[in-house]
Order: C-alpha cells, then sequence, then structure tokens
C-alpha cells in the first residue's frame, strides 16, 4: 500500500506529527511525506493522510487549498485527517465546537471516502509523548491489513 502523508505546519508541531505517524506506519506501507505546497499530484497513493494545526480558530488556509484543488483526485482516494490543537484541553466542552468548525471544513472538501480522523492536543512546537503514541497507534490502525 502507498500512503502519502500531506500536511503543513507553522511552528513545527504538526511536522513532529507527521513525522511520528510516517514512523509507525513505514515498515507496514510505503510512505510519502510531503509539505503542501510540494504537492502536484496524488497519483499513486492509495491513502492520503491530510495533517494541519489550527491557528485562529481554523485549518491552515494552505491545506483547505490543496484539498479544492485535488478535489477530483480524492474523489478515488481513501483519506484520514489529523489535526493539532490547543482546544482539546477544554474536553467535552470542546467536541461539539472541534468536529463543527475544524474537522467538518476539512471532512467537506474530501468527496473520497473518510477512513479516520484525529485531533490532538499540541502548543506552539510541543507535542506529549502521550500525544505521539496516540498518533502511531490510529496511524496503524488505518492500514487495511
Amino acid at each position: 500500500m502507498r500512503v502519502c502523508i500531506v500536511y503543513d505546519s507553522r511552528h513545527g508541531t504538526t511536522e513532529k506529527m507527521t513525522e511520528a505517524i510516517k514512523e509507525a506506519i513505514e515498515k507496514y506501507a510505503n510512505v510519502e511525506v510531503r509539505r503542501v505546497s510540494e504537492v502536484a499530484t496524488l497519483k499513486g497513493c492509495e491513502l492520503i493522510i491530510v495533517g494541519t494545526p489550527i491557528y485562529y480558530e481554523r485549518p491552515l488556509k494552505s491545506i483547505l487549498e490543496f484539498l479544492e484543488r485535488h478535489s477530483t483526485e480524492l474523489e478515488k482516494k481513501k483519506a484520514a485527517i489529523f489535526i493539532v490543537c490547543f482546544a482539546v484541553v477544554f474536553g467535552s466542552l470542546a467536541r461539539w465546537h472541534i468536529q463543527n468548525h475544524y474537522i467538518k471544513p476539512l471532512m467537506e472538501r474530501i468527496p473520497g471516502e473518510i477512513i479516520g480522523t484525529l485531533v490532538l492536543r499540541g502548543g506552539i512546537g510541543n507535542v506529549s509523548e502521550d500525544e505521539i503514541e496516540k498518533a502511531k497507534r490510529w496511524a496503524i490502525g488505518l492500514l487495511d491489513f
């Protein structure tokens, strides 16, 4: 299986998560990691994992634009989404907000099959080992064994 991880990051937190996800699945799949600005096509990718931090209550514009530009290609792909945000600290009170303001705008731009979403707690430039392990377990679960 060929997995393409497409991400953007401002302060390195989402990039750290992307590397952890790659590390977790590269022994089971052929994994390609690209910053959103480096992706010309999704040809050959069977699973697309999209990662973005949340800034000013929104996914990064670069990720939203990428999803719109590649919507035709995404129709035929399986996709998964992960976000890194601070709102997770508010627990169950923030779940509705996270789902409707962070995850939903991403899902609406992916016409293909979405096989998973993940919300990770992270701040500017830092992320806990627990969150890294959570991301790794999630990524392995996405693979079709």
